[in-house]
C-alpha cells in the first residue's frame, strides 16, 4: 500500500502510465454514506465491500486514534473504486481534507499483507492510520497560522518524517490493531532472516527504498520491526508511548528536524540505533538458522540460479517442458518455456578448461557453482508494457493459459485470460474485463477453473475456453476470497485455498459446483498454493505451519500432513511432475530461484520446527495485541445517490511568460472527490504588459456519464501588435474576444491502442480597431487513434489524428483542415519523440482565420477555438503566416530537460522555415479530482532561434493552464 509520499509520486510521475489514467470512474453509478468522521463514496457495484468498511470505520477512528495520540481535525473522504484490479490503497492527508482511496481487490496470499482477518479492515487500518498520523498540526503558531490560509497543506510530520517512518508506521499500527497483517505474516520475517543471513539488509540510506530486489518494500518491511524495536527498547514492550512523543517533538512549537526529534526521544541518532537493531536482528537471524537446522535443512536441487521476480512454475502434461514468467532488474518481466531436462554441457567450455590447464598446469579452473543457464525453447514478451503471468498447460501441450492486465475502454485495467500457442507465437483472448487472476485447464482442454476477482469479490468460476462465458461455481465475499483453484487428473474435483475468519485453507469442490469441504487440518496454520500431485489422490501445498512458508503434502480425506521441506526464507508455488519430483520457488535475498525436490528420493522432515516468538521480527510476532474481532460493527445511515458530491474550491495563481511579455492572475477551481463535475475559473489582470492576453473565462465539465461534457464562457483581449519583441504582428490581429463554447469529448483506451474524437460548437464576437465588430461562429470535429507495441525493454507508439473546422467570421465563411502525426521509440524512460503537422484553410477565408506562427497559446481557453494559432513562445507572435502552414518538432525524451528542435513554416506555400533548438520540461496532469487538480500544463523552457528576423536570440518561458 502506498502512503502518504504518493502525493508527491502522483505529482511528479505524470509520465507513468497509472496516473495518467483515471483513478476513479466518474460514469460509474456513484453513492454516498456518511457516519460521524467520514463520508465514504463507492460505485454501486461494490456496495457490499463499501458498507462492510462503513459499519466498522467508527471503531477503526477510535482505536487509531488512541494509539496514535492524536485525532483529525476534519471529516476524512473515503473513496472506493478499483482502478487497476490490484490490492492497494492510497492516502492524501492533507490538513483541511484529508482523502483516502481504497481499492477493494483483495491481496493475494504469497504478498507481504497476505495475512489478515479481512481485507477491508487491515486496508481501512493501514490509510487510517496514515491519516491520523500525518494529518497531526504544528503547535508553532505561525506555521499553523500559515498551513490554515493554505488549501492542501500538508503538516510536520508528513514534510519531516522518512518514507520509512511514514510506511513503517502504519504498518506497525495495522499489526498493533488487527494481530494481522505484515508483522503477524510469515513473510516479513522471512525477508528480514533471509536478508540478514546472507548480509543484504538495506543500510539506513535505503531503508526508504532501493532498487535492490524488495527494496521498496523495506520501508514497510524494515520500518516497522525498527518501531517495534525502538518502542519495546524505551517501553518495556509497552513503548507505544515513546512513538507518539516522536510525533508531539515534530509537531512543537520550536521547529524541530526528524534527527532531532528522534534523538530526544530514542538517545541516539535513527542510524546509530538502526546499526544496533540490524545487528540485533542478523543475531536472531542466525540463532534462527541454527534451530532450523538442527533438525536438518530440505532446500531441494537449484534448477535454475535466478534474480529479482520469478513466476510460478507450470509443467506440462508429459514433463518435458516447463513455464514460468522471468523478472529482471532492467528487463521488463517474459514469460519463457524451457525443458525441464538439464541443459548439455558446454562443449566449447569443456575446450577452453583443457587448454587452460594445458598452458599453465598450475592454474585452478572454475567450479561449477550453479546449473548451466538454460535456453529458451520460446519466449513471450509484455503486451503494450502489460507482462503476461500465472502460465498453466493445456493437454495438448502447446498451448499455455496466460493471464494479463488489459486496459479496458475508461483507462482501467482488468486482468483476462488468453490462450499461448507457444511455436506459432498465436496469443487468443478468452475473457474480457473478466478479472482472472489464475485458471487452470480441465483435462479435456473445454473449460478452465478460475478465480474472478471484481468489486472487492474473489469468486470461484469456470471459463468456456471456447466462448469466454463465464460461470459462477463458489461466490466470494469481503471477507471470503478463493485463490489458484486446480483440477483433479480426472477432472471431477477441484481444489483451491480460501481466505476466511483470518486464515487461508484448502477446500475441495465438485468440479460441476457445490459446496466447498475444508480439506486441511486444524491447527490454525495458513495453507494456499495447493496443486494436485500426479498420482491425483494427494495435494501438495505451501504451509506457514511453524513461522515458515515450506511444502507440505497432504492426502484427500485423511487426517495428517507431510513436511517436504525446510528452509530459512520460503519455498512456495509448488508444482508437481510426471516421476514424483516438485518444483518450486525458493527466496533468496536476489531474488527467487527454481528448485526443485523428489519426495522419494531424500529425507524429508519428519516433523515442523517452530520458530520461537523470541526471535522476532527474524520471526513472526508472537501474539495479537488485539482480540479476534477488535472492531465492532455500527449502524450508519441511508446512503444517497452521490450527484455532483461535495465540492472543494482551490484558488491558485496563474502566470505565463514568454517573448511577447507576461501575465498573471488568478484560477478558481471546484471539483468533488471522484470528479463528476470540474469548474475553472480564470482571470488575468489587466497589469504589466498591454499585448498579452487578458480577460476572463469560465469553464465546466461534466463526467457522469460519456462522453464528457465541456462548455466554457470567456472574455479576452489579446493586442499583439505592442509585443515588445517586434512590431510583425498587424494591428489586425489585435481583437476583444468573447464567446462560449461547448464539447462532447469521448475516449477509448484499451492499453496498446487508443482513439479519442470530439465535436465542439462556438459563437462569439470579435471587436478590433482594425477588424471592426464581427460575429465568429464555429463547428469543429477533431479525432485521433495511437497505438504502441513493445519488444523487450524497447517501445514504439505511433499516433495520427485528424482535425476539421468550419465557420464565419464577420459573415465570411471558412473551413480548416489539420492533420497531425507522431511517432516515439525508445527503451526504457529513454525515448526520441517526433510530431508533425500540416494545415491549410481556404481562400476564402479572412486575415485572422489564417496560420500564424508564434506567441504563447491562448491561456484561458481551448486552443481549439483558435487552432490556427501555431504557438512557439521563444518566438514573437506573427513570426509567419499565410494560408498553408506545417509544422514539425523532434526532441530526445527523458528526465528534467529534454532537448529539442522545432520548426514552422506558413505562407502561400510551404517554403520558409523558422527554426528553434532548445530545451523544455513539461508536466502533463490529467485531472485528479482527488487532489482538487483539474488537468494541468506546466511548461518551462528557453528556446534559441536560427533564423531571420530573430536568429541567435535566446528566449526562456514559463506557462501554466488549467482545463476542467
Amino acid at each position: 500500500m502506498k502512503g502518504a509520499a504518493a502525493l508527491v509520486a502522483l505529482m511528479l510521475s505524470a509520465t507513468d502510465s497509472t496516473v495518467a489514467q483515471q483513478l476513479t470512474r466518474a460514469d460509474q453509478e456513484w453513492r454516498t454514506v456518511e457516519t460521524p468522521h467520514f463520508v465514504i463514496h463507492y460505485p454501486a457495484p461494490m456496495s457490499e465491500w463499501s458498507l462492510e468498511v462503513a459499519q466498522r470505520i467508527e471503531a477503526v477512528h477510535r482505536a487509531v486514534t488512541a494509539l496514535v495520540g492524536s485525532e483529525t481535525r476534519h471529516r476524512t473522504t473515503v473513496v472506493v473504486d478499483d482502478p487497476y484490479n490490484l490490492a492497494n490503497g492510497l492516502t492524501f492527508p492533507f490538513l483541511d481534507h484529508p482523502t483516502v482511496l481504497l481499492w477493494p481487490t483483495p491481496p493475494e496470499p504469497r504478498m507481504e499483507i497476505g495475512h489478515l482477518r479481512s481485507w477491508p479492515e487491515i486496508l481501512s487500518v493501514h490509510e487510517y492510520a496514515h491519516v491520523v498520523h500525518l494529518s497531526r498540526p504544528s503547535r508553532n503558531p505561525i506555521r499553523h497560522f500559515l498551513m490554515a490560509l493554505i488549501p492542501g497543506s500538508l503538516g510536520p510530520l508528513a514534510l519531516r518524517s522518512p518514507r520509512w517512518v511514514i510506511e513503517g508506521y502504519a504498518t506497525y499500527v495495522e499489526g498493533r490493531l488487527t494481530g494481522s497483517g505484515r508483522p503477524f505474516g510469515v513473510y516479513r520475517p522471512a525477508i528480514l532472516r533471509q536478508w540478514a543471513l546472507e548480509g543484504k539488509l538495506p543500510t539506513y540510506g535505503q531503508l526508504n527504498g532501493s532498487d535492490d530486489f524488495e527494496g521498496g518494500a523495506m520501508a514497510y518491511l524494515a520500518g516497522s520491526a525498527y518501531l517495534e524495536w525502538l518502542a519495546a527498547r524505551t517501553g518495556g514492550g509497552h513503548g507505544d508511548s515513546s512513538l507518539v512523543h516522536l510525533w508531539r517533538r515534530l509537531s512543537a512549537r520550536r521547529n524541530r528536524s526528524f534527527g532531532e526529534a528522534f534523538s530526544g526521544v530514542f538517545g541516539g541518532s535513527a542510524e546509530e540505533l538502526y546499526g544496533r537493531f540490524t545487528a540485533e536482528l542478523t543475531g536472531k537471524a542466525i540463532e534462527a538458522r541454527r534451530d532450523l537446522a538442527s533438525r536438518h535443512l530440505v532446500e531441494g536441487d537449484t534448477v535454475q540460479s535466478l534474480s529479482w521476480r520469478t513466476g510460478e512454475p507450470a509443467v506440462s502434461r508429459d514433463g518435458s517442458l516447463i513455464a514460468l514468467v522471468l523478472e529482471g532488474k532492467k528487463v521488463p518481466s517474459r514469460l519463457v518455456v524451457w525443458k525441464t531436462a538439464d541443459e548439455r554441457s558446454d562443449t566449447a567450455a569443456e575446450l577452453a578448461r583443457r587448454r587452460l590447464i594445458q598452458r599453465d598446469p598450475e592454474d585452478v579452473p572454475d567450479i561449477a557453482w550453479r546449473p548451466r543457464p538454460k535456453q529458451a525453447v520460446a519466449t513471450l514478451w509484455p503486451f503494450a508494457r502489460m507482462p503476461h503471468e500465472n502460465p498453466r498447460w493445456m493437454p495438448d501441450g502447446i498451448t499455455v493459459l496466460v493471464t494479463r492486465y488489459q486496459a479496458v475502454g475508461d483507462g482501467t485495467q482488468r486482468a483476462d485470460l488468453f490462450a499461448w500457442n507457444h511455436r506459432t507465437g498465436e496469443l487468443r483472448r478468452v475473457t474480457r474485463g473478466a478479472g482472472i487472476r489464475h485458471a487452470d485447464p480441465a483435462p479435456d482442454g473445454r473449460f478452465a477453473v478460475a478465480d474472478r476477482c471484481l468489486n472487492g469479490h474473489c469468486d470461484l468460476v469456470r471459463v468456456d475456453l471456447h466462448s469466454g462465458a463465464i460461470q459462477l461455481l463458489a461466490p466470494g465475499s469481503p471477507t471470503l476470497a478463493y485463490y489458484r483453484p486446480r483440477y483433479s487428473a480426472d477432472g471431477r474435483t477441484i481444489a483451491a485455498a480460501v481466505q476466511r475468519l483470518g486464515r487461508w485453507r484448502i477446500v475441495t469442490l465438485d468440479a460441476m459446483g457445490g459446496p466447498p469441504h475444508i480439506a486441511d487440518p486444524e491447527d490454525f496454520a495458513d495453507r494456499y498454493d495447493v496443486a494436485w500431485m500426479r498420482d491425483g489422490r494427494s495435494l501438495v501445498v505451501t504451509s506457514e505451519l511453524g513461522g515458515v512458508a515450506n511444502l507440505e503434502q497432504m492426502e484427500v480425506g485423511r487426517a495428517g500432513v507431510r513436511p517436504l521441506t525446510r528452509v530459512t526464507g520460503a519455498a512456495y508455488a509448488p508444482e508437481p511432475a510426471p516421476g514424483g519430483a516438485i518444483f518450486f520457488l525458493r527466496l533468496h535475498a536476489r531474488g527467487l530461484d527454481l528448485a526443485r525436490i523428489q519426495p522419494d528420493s531424500v529425507p524429508t522432515p519428519e516433523r515442523v520446527a517452530f520458530l520461537r516468538p523470541a526471535l522476532a521480527p527474524a520471526s513472526p510476532v508472537a501474539a495479537p495485541f488485539a482480540t479476534v474481532d477488535s472492531f465492532a460493527t455500527n449502524p450508519i445511515s441511508a446512503s444517497r445517490s452521490y450527484g455532483a458530491g461535495p465540492s472543494r474550491v482551490l484558488i491558485t495563481p496563474l502566470h505565463f511568460r514568454g517573448v511577447e511579455g507576461g501575465g498573471s492572475g488568478l484560477t478558481v477551481i471546484r471539483t468533488d472527490p471522484v470528479g463528476r463535475l470540474t469548474v475553472v475559473a480564470e482571470g488575468l489582470l489587466d497589469v504589466g504588459d498591454r499585448s498579452v492576453w487578458k480577460g476572463y473565462s469560465l469553464s465546466a465539465t461534466w463526467r457522469g456519464f460519456r462522453p464528457a461534457l465541456t462548455g466554457e464562457l470567456f472574455t479576452t483581449r489579446h493586442h499583439p501588435s505592442g509585443q515588445r519583441a517586434g512590431t510583425l504582428a498587424s494591428p489586425s490581429f489585435d481583437a476583444n474576444y468573447a464567446g462560449g463554447a461547448i464539447y462532447a469529448a469521448f475516449d477509448r483506451n484499451v492499453g496498446s491502442s487508443r482513439a479519442a474524437a470530439r465535436l465542439g460548437a462556438s459563437l462569439g464576437s470579435l471587436e478590433g480597431a482594425v477588424l471592426g465588430d464581427r460575429s465568429r461562429r464555429l463547428a469543429l470535429m477533431e479525432v485521433a487513434t495511437g497505438a504502441t507495441r513493445t519488444r523487450g525493454v524497447a517501445y514504439l507508439s505511433a499516433a495520427l489524428g485528424a482535425r476539421g473546422y468550419a465557420g464565419t467570421t464577420g459573415g465570411e465563411s471558412w473551413t480548416r483542415e489539420i492533420a497531425i502525426a507522431g511517432i516515439r521509440v525508445g527503451a526504457r524512460s529513454l525515448g526520441l519523440v517526433a510530431d508533425a503537422l500540416a494545415g491549410r484553410v481556404d481562400a476564402r477565408a479572412p486575415g485572422y482565420e489564417r496560420f500564424v506562427i508564434g506567441g504563447s497559446a491562448p491561456p484561458l481557453f481551448d486552443q481549439a477555438l483558435l487552432s490556427q494559432r501555431l504557438s512557439m513562445p521563444a518566438l514573437p507572435f506573427a513570426t509567419g503566416g499565410g494560408r498553408v502552414a506545417g509544422q514539425w518538432r523532434v526532441a530526445l525524451a527523458g528526465e528534467g530537460f529534454e532537448p529539442y528542435v522545432w520548426a514552422a513554416s506558413a505562407g502561400e506555400r510551404i517554403g520558409r522555415w523558422h527554426r528553434v533548438v532548445g530545451a523544455e520540461s513539461t508536466l502533463l496532469l490529467p485531472s485528479l479530482p482527488i487532489l482538487r487538480l483539474p488537468a494541468m500544463r506546466s511548461t518551462l523552457g528557453a528556446g534559441y532561434s536560427l533564423d531571420d528576423p530573430f536568429r541567435y536570440n535566446l528566449r526562456a518561458y514559463f506557462g501554466v493552464t488549467f482545463r476542467p
